[in-house]
């Protein structure tokens, strides 16, 4: 029982601030993109929706999240509903935001992202919000740069002190070698937690499948597929990490007009 603990708390310091390592590829923005590459979305050519499902190490910590996007003029608006935890914890965020095209080589994206969470009979419900800003970048024909800061904040005037929220920097670079082949590397700075470092591949065999891993600093390392057939888009990814053990991401989208063929390629201006 004691160990089952020691897995929930630390796989709950994994979906509070880690987020798991979450495909991102230049040329191919996905409504996936809200979870931790926000500013991508601003490329988003066409109105999407999608659902995504992970069970992240133990069953009391299953995760499911609810996409959904749509294109306006140079800018992007969507929304996310997230819920995980289990009896003594249980969060319910809220996630709506914007992305926008600046100039031809620079995107920017503005989140807000309410969380109610319970803990149980021994603590009133807590209210908090992460408020994100995310930037993407074009650095030169094959190097793009990628940035998110978090800031948490409280709002619940019954707030459990010991509850974490905690701030985050990421930053990372993405290399494109051609339109089969990327390869990003990302550096993650929690407040009082070490730096995570993580390297990610992509490769795309045809035009309709997608193939990745990535290995992280902290003894975790992923792989996953991505497909698209149509106007749907299916994903499977799985992660493993030390000591927690593995955790499956199952996800589909569907666009509202037929996906373009998938591509590892630079973008030019964007006027949707």
């Amino acid at each position: 029982m004691k160990k089952r603990w020691s897995l929930i708390l630390s796989g709950l310091f994994f979906v509070s601030t880690l987020h798991g390592q979450n495909l991102t590829v230049v040329g191919s923005p996905t409504v996936f993109d809200q979870i931790s590459h926000f500013a991508r979305m601003a490329h988003l050519s066409e109105a999407s929706v999608g659902v995504q499902v992970n069970n992240r190490f133990v069953r009391e910590l299953n995760v499911l999240d609810f996409f959904g996007a749509r294109p306006i003029s140079s800018s992007v608006i969507s929304g996310m509903y997230r819920t995980y935890g289990y009896l003594s914890y249980r969060e319910h965020s809220f996630a709506v935001g914007l992305s926008r095209v600046i100039t031809p080589r620079w995107a920017l994206g503005l989140q807000a992202i309410p969380k109610i969470e319970t803990f149980g009979k021994e603590y009133k419900s807590q209210f908090s919000m992460d408020l994100n800003a995310t930037s993407f970048a074009r650095l030169n024909r094959n190097l793009y740069w990628d940035s998110e800061i978090n800031f948490p904040v409280r709002v619940s005037s019954n707030t459990r002190k010991d509850a974490p929220l905690q701030s985050f920097l990421r930053m990372g670079l993405s290399y494109v070698f051609s339109k089969q082949c990327q390869v990003s590397v990302s550096v993650k700075q929690t407040l009082n937690y070490k730096t995570e470092v993580n390297l990610q591949l992509v490769y795309l065999p045809i035009s309709s499948l997608m193939i990745f891993g990535n290995v992280g600093s902290s003894s975790d390392i992923g792989l996953g597929v991505q497909y698209v057939f149509g106007q749907m888009m299916f994903r499977f990814q799985t992660q493993y990490r030390a000591v927690i053990g593995y955790s499956t991401t199952l996800g589909v989208s569907y666009q509202f007009n037929r996906i373009r063929k998938l591509s590892i390629s630079v973008y030019e201006k964007n006027t949707h």
